[in-house]
């Protein structure tokens, strides 16, 4: 079914939601078409978030969902944006979502090392970000996987502060998991490492097939360029989330949604 509103927001991940959440209590009409992927799902808990460091990435969405459903003027489309273009978002289905301005929060996927066993223990016992689950990780045994990254070498010196026991692997051959945890990394040489959690490099790709022909203005391969307000370089068009922050994190997405939805109200109201 189409429908027009003010402001359509591609994505429910967390900037998503906190964009339409501080729109949504300007009393503007906002819809929020989510497919709900969140990249950080797998992750038990999202550490580091101040006052919510015990919640799963999930669970948090959910409370921001229900957040949501008090506000009359936001309604949330569940659905893929397959076409993000001037004036509107298509959906999957055919339907359109018009709206006075466009709110990109699509998110990225991380791209994972080839070694099997790694992706069913991704977010939990294999990670990459020190600052969202080193503190669960200390006194470990911890591994890191340099994979000839030249940039995965400053995590080392924040991962001896957490442990006096890490080990740094150019390359790993599998991994070896009991009960749903890592057991063993196993070498190419076919030695075995006894590790509780391995620090790997993920770098995010962006989720930005829907918006391709806008041709965004890019800071690199992979960030979005937005201004101090969340716009892109296209007109009535604004970003939020991974696809402007690097390295990911729910704090940033949180305050990259609430700053981009500053800047459509300002917008749409001319302040």
């Amino acid at each position: 079914m189409d429908a027009e509103v003010d402001v359509v927001v591609v994505g429910g991940g967390t900037s998503g939601l906190q964009a339409a959440l501080t729109l949504g209590r300007i009393r503007f009409d906002v819809a929020v078409v989510d497919g709900a992927s969140p990249s950080n799902a797998p992750a038990d808990a999202i550490g580091g978030l101040l006052g919510a460091h015990d919640l799963a990435p999930l669970d948090f969405l959910a409370k921001g969902r229900a957040q949501l459903a008090e506000l009359p003027s936001v309604r949330l489309i569940e659905g893929d944006a397959t076409r993000v273009h001037p004036g509107g978002v298509t959906l999957a289905d055919g339907s359109v979502v018009s709206g006075r301005a466009a709110l990109l929060a699509t998110g990225a996927d991380y791209r994972l090392p080839d070694v099997p066993g790694l992706a069913a223990l991704w977010g939990t016992s294999v990670i990459h970000c020190p600052f969202c689950h080193g503190w669960e990780s200390r006194d470990k045994r911890i591994g890191l996987l340099s994979a000839g990254d030249e940039h995965v070498g400053h995590l080392l010196p924040m991962l001896s502060r957490l442990s006096a026991d890490v080990e740094v692997f150019e390359s790993v051959a599998e991994l070896h998991a009991e009960d749903g945890a890592l057991r063993e990394v196993v070498l190419p040489d076919g030695r075995r490492v006894e590790r509780d959690v391995l620090f790997v490099a993920a770098p995010p790709a962006p989720r930005d097939a829907s918006f391709t022909e806008l041709s965004l203005e890019r800071s690199g391969p992979d960030l979005v360029t937005v201004d101090a307000f969340g716009r892109t370089s296209a007109p009535g068009v604004y970003a939020a989330g991974d696809l402007v922050a690097a390295p990911p994190a729910v704090a940033q997405a949180l305050a990259t949604g609430q700053r981009a939805a500053v800047g459509v109200t300002r917008d749409l109201l001319g302040a």
